[in-house]
């Protein structure tokens, strides 16, 4: 994917800051650099870089992530069950190396899907997913923290398949740009 349709958002009210950096896969090699072989990697070096810019340290920085829709993608010919443990695999990693540069975590649940039949994502891999990130993976890690917004996502008006209109991603903003 070349991450088309994301754009970069950065906000800043002066004390603190909130930026978007697109990440679609729990685990990929999207986004390679001399920091990074991964996505995951090269924006967990580029959190840590922000920070030291801006003179503040892994125990001042909030990472809001969410995997696990994209994922579903390569699920294409595998089992249930080999797919849940390599999206589980993925996520377990994908924590371990968000926690180099994040103080704490909050892990956003996978959002429900329109249920489009031409596409791989289904509502019943996606809640199966989101349970085993919900009670198995992020409770082992003390700095992360799970926000389940599936049942927002499966009210709001969409915009194809796995995406919504503005106002579902500004209610999001909007929560947690409150609480900087």
């Amino acid at each position: 994917s070349d991450l088309s349709g994301h754009s970069y958002l950065k906000f800043s009210n002066g004390s603190c800051f909130m930026e978007y950096l697109a990440v679609e896969f729990a685990s990929d090699v999207e986004q390679q650099t001399p920091y990074g072989n991964t996505t995951q990697e090269t924006a967990t070096f580029y959190v840590k870089l922000q920070l030291g810019v801006n003179g503040l340290t892994r125990e001042d920085s909030v990472c809001v992530v969410n995997t696990g829709v994209h994922d579903q993608i390569l699920c294409k010919e595998k089992s249930d069950a080999t797919c849940l443990d390599m999206y589980s695999t993925n996520v377990r990693w994908h924590l371990s190396i968000l926690r180099q540069g994040c103080g704490s975590i909050i892990w956003i649940s996978t959002t429900s899907v329109a249920g489009d039949p031409k596409y791989p994502q289904t509502n019943k891999s996606l809640l199966e997913w989101n349970r085993v990130v919900n009670e198995k993976l992020v409770p082992s890690y003390s700095e992360a923290f799970y926000v389940d917004v599936w049942n927002l996502s499966a009210t709001s008006p969409r915009n194809g398949n796995i995406h919504f209109q503005p106002e579902y991603y500004d209610t999001l903003g909007s929560l947690f740009t409150g609480l900087m």
